[in-house]
């Protein structure tokens, strides 16, 4: 038995205590008598409204575990009352907490910590002091090692400056200075020739070059030494030029070797290379384990200090790049040929090469690491899939985030895939990554059977949630409904369900969920005409959203039709025209607004251009113009569209959501022609010499518009002139007979 099983044994169960708190804390005591588990135990959990405890953590002298609610199997971090989180974003460290007098003092008495009111911290401290404890026990023995292991340490070689420089060739320059010197040519002639004195910081070879075609900031390869570098000349300052570069130097012991790292900076204020060496983390290696140490630094007697310790991990491919920034490439390090041969020589890894022809040190490196790591690894190069494998490692194509389904610690190879035999060989051919066999196994787990035949018909899908929910309402009846809907919506089905239909199924199951819709009627789950009846909800959705945002600016909409009653008269003049205007209809109704309040809510509702500006109030308090609405019977209530109506039932516009006009209208307009009809019946006196009025002043608007040539800017009109939009939405009255 494992002794986190028995501590599990040797502690009380969690009960929650007998009290009215919206959070309490319950401890009891045990005794282990066990192999590993001997003396005094506790148990403590955190209840919140749940059945289940929040979290219980178990103790045994230093020794603990744990256990969370929200997570399974969580590690030590998480068990932290600083990350376990409440609500409101506040953490359980900084959350009261009830707890019974008696079962206060047990657990003050356990870790003999007497503070009051404060529980959750004494559990913190005492994690705290577990870890500090196992810790310091950890570091006693690392450092123990460390003293050991360092002081067969290399020292550094004499010439590692010279060393850098030629590794470094890429940082440093070829010095050239313009000078001239005399020459004797046939004839007994002395002339003056132009000449370059070229001085290399890699190899530090000094030679001349007739002529000046050796240019400032081109590259150029050095005489002396054959490598390329850039060249500088001497007349300009360097004052302000520096590098930086990780080198990376080998020392091979017996059957080890020693790797240390780094970081040098070159400045060239005197026209010549000058390193300032910075040694960093060292690395050591015998090919069957590895060790790492990182300096750390400290202040001490009023001074700057610094020593190894140890690390916990022991990758030397990391040491072997620096990131330039968070957005930036690595940018690998430089380091002498001898380094290869020194690693090759104990990684014993020239396996790799024969598996993977493109390999350079670098992965070579990282491949060694992971074979040593994932027992599969070795067998995953071999059978060509090395570069899934890199990527994997890298995390450039998901790594270890998406790639949940893959096990790459499993001990057999189909383990790793998580397929059969037969499953694997139905992936297409593809190894460069292990994005398809992930998915594959997805929809295995999902309860589909891999065939080829399956395989093509969710080709198509992204596992994103795809997977789940389709497992979720049955996966066989799901699938099917979809090939249907493909085939009904797209008018064929060619062996691929379409994205789009199933993006649109999940959409309208989360709407349906949150309007409260039961998923467990299959009619309801699978509806007939998907694009409808998603279609619908969407609309429904937008409609609840408008609603929503109405509310919120309600306050608003009052404030700024309080202001326009008491300029305009809103509400007394709609009370005197509510008889002439309002009518009832077979399936429409005209509604006279009853003030500013209402035509503003409209509005927004619509979400038109009398909001914006007091141009319409204006009108309305002339008697130039009324606001009026268009409802559907069956829908009262539900803005539709606004008119702007002239004394005597002409209308100037007709506008619906977002200042449009619809095909839904055209049902609409005998009912206004009807309308119209009963409004000049019902018309005073008043009335008709409003209208009369109103006619002349629209007559001179329009006019004046077309002479200024005002073009709509906005809108699905945008370019058209605005008189003819005008004319177009204008709907006159039909002088009856009678």
């Amino acid at each position: 038995m494992k002794k986190a099983d028995e501590l599990m044994l040797y502690t009380p169960a969690p009960k929650r205590p007998p009290l009215d708190a919206r959070r309490c804390i319950s401890v009891a005591e045990g005794l282990g008598q066990g192999r590993y588990i001997k003396g005094k135990t506790l148990t403590v959990a955190v209840w919140d409204d749940c059945k289940n405890p929040l979290v219980v953590w178990r103790f045994c002298g230093d020794y603990w575990t744990g256990e969370l609610r929200r997570k399974k199997n969580p590690c030590r971090r998480f068990l932290r009352p600083d990350y376990i989180d409440t609500e409101h974003g506040r953490s359980l460290l900084r959350t009261d907490v009830a707890a019974t007098q008696h079962e206060s003092e047990l657990l003050q008495n356990y870790f003999d910590d007497h503070r009051i009111g404060d529980l959750i911290r004494i559990v913190d401290n005492a994690l705290s002091a577990a870890s500090r404890k196992k810790r310091e026990i950890r570091d006693a023995k690392q450092a123990k090692e460390t003293k050991k292991m360092l002081a067969t340490l290399p020292e550094i070689p004499w010439d590692i400056h010279k060393r850098i420089l030629a590794c470094c060739h890429d940082d440093v320059f070829l010095w050239i200075t313009n000078t001239k010197e005399s020459r004797v040519f046939p004839g007994g002639v002395k002339e003056m020739v132009p000449v370059q004195r070229v001085r290399c910081d890699s190899c530090g070879g000094e030679y001349s070059v007739d002529g000046r075609e050796m240019k400032h900031k081109k590259m150029a390869a050095c005489r002396c030494c054959g490598r390329t570098m850039q060249i500088y000349n001497t007349q300009y300052s360097a004052r302000r030029v520096w590098r930086a570069r990780t080198f990376l130097l080998s020392q091979p012991d017996n059957n080890a070797v020693w790797v240390r790292r780094m970081v040098v900076y070159f400045n060239f204020e005197n026209h010549n290379a000058n390193l300032d060496i910075c040694p960093g983390d060292i690395w050591w290696t015998d090919g069957a384990s590895a060790k790492h140490w990182k300096k750390k630094y400290f202040f001490k007697d009023n001074q700057w200090d610094s020593r190894y310790i140890m690390c916990q991990s022991n990758d030397i491919s990391k040491g072997m790049t620096a990131s330039t920034g968070y957005y930036q490439p690595r940018v690998y390090a430089a380091w002498e040929r001898t380094f290869e041969h020194d690693l090759r020589k104990v990684m014993k890894s020239g396996w790799i090469k024969k598996y993977d022809k493109g390999c350079n040190f670098y992965r070579e490196v990282k491949f060694w690491e992971s074979c040593r790591r994932y027992p599969m690894a070795e067998s995953l190069i071999k059978t060509g899939w090395a570069d899934a494998l890199a990527s994997y490692l890298d995390g450039s194509d998901g790594g270890y985030c998406n790639h949940q389904h893959l096990k790459i610690h499993s001990k057999t190879y189909y383990g790793v895939f998580g397929l059969t035999k037969n499953e694997l060989a139905l992936i297409h051919g593809r190894k460069d990554t292990f994005t398809d066999v992930n998915e594959a196994v997805g929809w295995k787990k999902a309860g589909l059977q891999i065939t080829a035949r399956n395989l093509q018909m969710v080709s198509a899908l992204s596992t994103y949630r795809v997977q789940d929910i389709l497992k979720e309402h049955g996966l066989s009846r799901s699938l099917k409904y979809l090939r249907q809907q493909t085939r009904r919506i797209t008018g064929k089905y060619d062996g691929v369900i379409n994205p789009r239909v199933t993006s649109d199924w999940i959409d309208y199951l989360d709407m349906a969920q949150k309007a409260g819709m039961n998923l467990a009627i299959e009619s309801v789950l699978y509806p007939l005409d998907l694009k409808r009846r998603h279609d619908d909800l969407v609309a429904e959705r937008a409609r609840l959203a408008r609603l929503d945002h109405l509310k919120d600016v309600r306050r608003q909409i009052e404030e700024e039709a309080a202001d326009l009653e008491s300029r305009f008269s809103i509400e007394q003049i709609m009370q005197k025209i509510k008889k002439t205007y309002q009518y009832d209809g077979e399936k429409y109704l005209i509604r006279v607004p009853d003030g500013a309040k209402s035509i503003l809510e409209e509005s927004r509702y619509l979400d038109h251009c009398i909001q914006r500006g007091t141009r319409y109030f204006e009108r309305i308090a002339t008697r130039e113009s009324y606001i009026l609405f268009l409802r559907k019977k069956d829908e009262p209530n539900t803005p539709w569209y606004t008119l702007e109506v002239e004394p005597g039932g002409t209308i100037r516009q007709k506008r619906s959501y977002n200042n449009n006009q619809f095909d839904d209208l055209e049902d609409a307009k005998p009912f206004l022609a009807e309308w119209q009809l009963v409004v000049q019946r019902r018309m005073s006196a008043t009335e008709v010499s409003l209208a009369e009025k109103s006619r002349a002043m629209r007559d001179q608007e329009f006019e004046e518009l077309r002479k200024k040539g005002s073009v709509i800017r906005t809108g699905s009109h945008a370019g058209q002139l605005l008189v003819d939009e005008l004319m177009r939405d204008l709907m006159e009255v039909e002088q009856s007979e009678g």
